[in-house]
């Protein structure tokens, strides 16, 4: 299940407070690593098991990272502060990731009561 929203300031602000966080990555879409191999490595840490073991679940089976590159990196996207309101939000291997338009890149896990 996938999710694409507009989150407020304030909803992101309770969100960055929220205990259900385990870890916070940054996406540099002009950097020299692709958006799937910095959601790869942090799941990867998570779990503490090497990246090469979540070959057995292809992120690609999950989400079209693509498209999210699209959405949240693409040509016609601002730097403004609606690139941080622009959120998608997904379930991989057992963690809620959230995608932000500036970059962060939150997992939480998705059996969490309290999310």
């Amino acid at each position: 299940m996938s999710e694409c929203r507009d989150q407020s300031p304030e909803e992101m602000g309770d969100f960055y407070r929220d205990k259900s966080t385990l870890h916070v990555e940054r996406y540099e879409p002009d950097g020299n690593r692709d958006l799937s191999v910095v959601i790869l490595e942090a799941v990867a840490m998570l779990g503490e098991r090497p990246t090469e073991m979540l070959r057995k679940e292809p992120l690609y089976d999950t989400i079209d990272i693509g498209a999210v590159e699209t959405l949240l990196f693409g040509p016609q996207q601002d730097d403004g502060m609606n690139a941080a309101r622009r959120t998608v939000t997904f379930e991989y291997s057992g963690y809620l990731i959230h995608i932000h338009g500036d970059g962060r890149i939150l997992l939480s896990d998705a059996d969490d009561p309290t999310r």
